[in-house]
């Protein structure tokens, strides 16, 4: 069965087949006719959910409310921040415990080692998911995340670990230059001790040079592939010789642990060309850390940005677009992606220009990019927990994995192919099972208290349709919808019984309960 044919499965029960025909399917929009333009209307209720689902993990009452009412203009500026936001909870307490390098250890010692980083890197996940999950006004961590998908590393590649510490270090570069300026975040990233270490900078020398760093920087970090030849790559190895990490306490760690070094006798010192432009040569007084840095490090980001500027312009708009509007890799709108290029280009790679316009567009709002992204992982199991008001009731880390993604530490560094690839008949198992744990975990008051934060919550037509508005992404059908009101809700009870009803804790908590296991279970429910 593939996986629109499954995902049309995906339905309650035998009350629910009619919804699964006329809802069910794996999204596919309409046409649209809107760019970059300015989305001009006071932002409605449905404006500011889909605003909060694509932005944030989930949307709350409060933030939704606080939204709308407000110009898009507005409810964006307020959302984004400055950019040098920091983390909002405590870090954890290993950040700058250090250890030898278990490779040249004795295996007892190695497995202790390599234990004790598998324990502190399921914290850091852990640490991280709690921030998504507690995270309000501004909003920074859907952008961290996907930046993070973007310039990846792994904690575990080629059968070795990355130390926890390190990782740290690079998601506080990622978060603080998420609305900076992308190619100083380029040049940041490039000598960032996760990255140089992940993609063998390390091993970069004179006499055996490394060409991973090289070759994904175009490929996969800036301009894309067609916009570099493998002499670009051979060159720009050669740049990148000379760097090294301070891993371990018992190796150098000449710019303190987990930092990146400069070693002279590693570095060719040689004279270099990349996509026409020339680096010069360097004799032994030149051949320094700093002026290394300035002269070929961050000239070689400046030539690809230069040279390259139109594809590394398209390039980032169109990830951009595809994480934030629609996936689907066949039906981007190419009209859209060239005006964001343009935007880009004429801000001088700045993001938050881009970020902002993009979310503030007649375009993002069109009802045709309304519901139309299946939710990541991430986007699910925070979701249902900031929606529910409710801490984890397990390793959030744990069940993002159940369902194939693993923050910071992707299959490749490619990141996650995402679209339809999330849904599958391993990974749905598991989305409902998290889902229906964490409704299980609330309790009778906790229910009613959330159904309360709603306007009209003892009218039960009312609550129903705010119910839905808030878990699920467009409005239901008058069936449907007629259906959760009469035969889940008020559970065949004549209407005017709910004001009474919600009086009973018990029995309005129970039917609550119901209604809300009926959106889980339903197929749009996994589309934000």
């Amino acid at each position: 069965m593939n996986r629109r044919s499954f995902f049309s499965m995906l339905t309650l029960d035998s009350h629910a087949r009619e919804m699964a025909q006329t809802s069910g399917t794996m999204p596919e929009r309409a046409a649209l006719s809107t760019g970059l333009e300015p989305y001009t209307k006071p932002l409605t209720m449905a404006d500011a959910l889909h605003l909060l689902r694509r932005l944030s993990f989930a949307p709350t009452v409060q933030l939704a409310t606080q939204l709308v009412g407000k110009s898009a203009d507005e409810a964006v500026e307020l959302l984004l921040g400055t950019g040098k936001e920091l983390p909002t909870t405590t870090p954890p307490t290993w950040i700058d415990a250090t250890d030898e390098n278990p490779a040249g250890a004795d295996p007892i010692t190695r497995s202790g080692i390599e234990n004790k980083w598998k324990g502190y890197f399921s914290g850091l996940i852990r640490w991280w998911a709690e921030i998504m999950r507690l995270e309000s006004s501004p909003l920074t961590e859907k952008l961290t995340l996907f930046w993070s998908g973007h310039f990846t590393s792994e904690f575990t590649f080629d059968a070795a670990y990355l130390p926890p510490a390190i990782l740290y270090r690079q998601n506080l570069l990622i978060r603080s230059s998420r609305l900076g300026n992308f190619q100083q975040f380029a040049k940041d990233i490039t000598l960032n001790g996760a990255m140089v270490v992940y993609l063998g900078g390390i091993l970069n020398t004179k006499k055996s040079p490394n060409e991973n760093y090289a070759r994904e920087l175009m490929e996969l970090f800036t301009c894309g592939i067609g916009n570099y030849s493998e002499g670009d790559v051979k060159e720009a190895a050669r740049v990148l010789t000379g760097w090294k990490v301070g891993q371990f306490n018992d190796e150098v760690a000449r710019n303190g642990m987990f930092e990146t070094y400069f070693n002279a006798a590693d570095h060719d010192t040689g004279s270099k060309q990349i996509l026409g432009r020339s680096i010069i040569a360097r004799d032994s007084d030149t051949n320094t850390e700093f002026l290394v840095k300035s002269q070929e490090i961050d000239k070689l980001i400046d030539i690809i940005f230069e040279i390259r500027a139109d594809a590394v312009a398209q390039f980032i708009s169109r990830k951009l677009y595809s994480y934030f509007v629609y996936s689907n890799p066949s039906a981007t709108d190419n009209e859209m992606i060239m005006q964001m290029a343009t935007l880009f280009k004429q801000s001088n790679f700045e993001i938050r220009p881009l970020v902002a316009a993009l979310f503030k567009s007649a375009h993002f709002y069109d009802d045709a990019n309304v519901g139309v992204q299946i939710k990541t992982p991430a986007e699910y199991v925070v979701g249902i927990a900031r929606q529910l008001g409710k801490t984890f009731v397990s390793d959030a880390g744990n069940a993002m994995t159940s369902m194939e993604q693993t923050l910071i530490d992707p299959p490749n560094v490619a990141g996650w192919e995402g679209y339809r690839r999330w849904i599958s008949t391993k990974t749905y198992p598991n989305r409902r099972s998290f889902a229906a744990a964490m409704l299980a975990s609330m309790n009778d008051a906790e229910v009613v208290a959330m159904a309360k934060q709603f306007p009209d919550y003892t009218d039960a037509d009312k609550l129903a349709t705010a119910l839905e508005m808030f878990f699920l992404p467009k409005a239901v059908s008058a069936a449907r919808h007629k259906f959760y009101v009469e035969e889940v809700l008020l559970q065949k009870q004549p209407v005017y019984e709910w004001a009474a009803i919600m009086n009973d804790t018990p029995t309005a908590a129970r039917n609550i309960k119901l209604l809300l296991t009926t959106f889980i279970k339903a197929p749009d429910f996994h589309l934000c």
